[in-house]
């Protein structure tokens, strides 16, 4: 893109944070051809006016959440794929954490029938979907139910994992940035994600490719607290080196992997969103 005077940049750039939902100072810069110093400049400005949000990273839509049910949807195909192979490493009658978050939900669709395990978790789609099958076992948190992210939140969801120790967590990422890597739009859910990595054996971190340099406005997981990233598509190679880096292993669905949602998955979702709007 050539350069665009000022008044012409900003709105194409609030355009453009808007259409991708979130975007980096990075991919701001190189997208527009100017320095990321003047696109932290704009930003500020686009903030003052309302226009923006700023956060770590890079700036969001003045408004990027989006209803979950929405969510489930968007690039089904990837995160079915996802939730196939994260549900592959689950061993029988694991202790397991599983987050807020709609990749993550087809991670526990894909559990269904799979090796019974003992689940903990503030979201409480996630019990709709395990209880599904015959054989799991779900405790919730407790809390209070925020309905916007159709969650559990608050004092009684730390303490409840204050007193455990489990064999996994797997965690849904909000958005991943090169400079430090999870980040996340609510404090709540930041000191969520920092203490489960801490009390887990081992860290799954699942989010498709749209999750890769959007921003968020705190800090949550460092790449160094990663164990496994489960994602739907090759990742850019400076991401790629820093996972190596890291010691984080990348798992990636086969080229050929069939996308299709597993037996009666389409259906729990449904029956999950009717509930959710009920």
């Amino acid at each position: 893109m050539s350069k665009l005077p000022a008044a012409g940049r900003h709105q194409s750039m609030v355009q453009l944070i808007t259409d991708t939902n979130g975007l980096s100072i990075a991919a701001i810069a190189e997208k527009f051809g100017v320095s990321q110093e003047t696109v932290r400049r704009d930003l500020a400005l686009l903030k003052q006016q309302g226009a923006v949000q700023r956060v770590y990273g890079g700036a969001m839509p003045a408004d990027r959440s989006s209803p979950l049910e929405d969510r489930v949807n968007m690039t089904r195909g990837g995160k079915v794929a996802i939730g196939r192979l994260v549900a592959e490493m689950i061993e029988p009658n694991q202790w397991i954490f599983m987050t807020t978050g709609s990749s993550v939900l087809h991670v526990a669709q894909a559990m269904r029938n799979g090796p019974p395990v003992c689940v903990m978790t503030n979201f409480p789609a996630i019990g709709d979907a395990l209880l599904a099958g015959p054989r799991h076992k779900v405790t919730f948190t407790g809390g209070q139910y925020n309905s916007s992210d159709k969650a559990l939140e608050g004092v009684e969801v730390f303490d409840a994992i204050g007193r455990c120790t489990f064999d996994v967590v797997i965690i849904g990422v909000y958005g991943l940035v090169t400079d430090y890597g999870m980040v996340e739009d609510t404090s709540e859910n930041m000191r969520l994600k920092s203490q489960l990595v801490e009390q887990s054996r081992r860290v799954i971190c699942v989010g498709d490719h749209t999750k890769i340099g959007a921003p968020g406005r705190y800090q949550s997981v460092p790449f160094g607290k990663m164990d496994t990233f489960v994602t739907d598509e090759p990742v850019p190679d400076q991401l790629n080196h820093i996972f190596k880096e890291a010691g984080v292993k990348v798992i990636l669905p086969d080229q050929d992997v069939d996308t299709a949602p597993a037996d009666g998955a389409s259906a729990q979702t449904e029956r999950i969103t009717e509930a959710m709007n009920g």
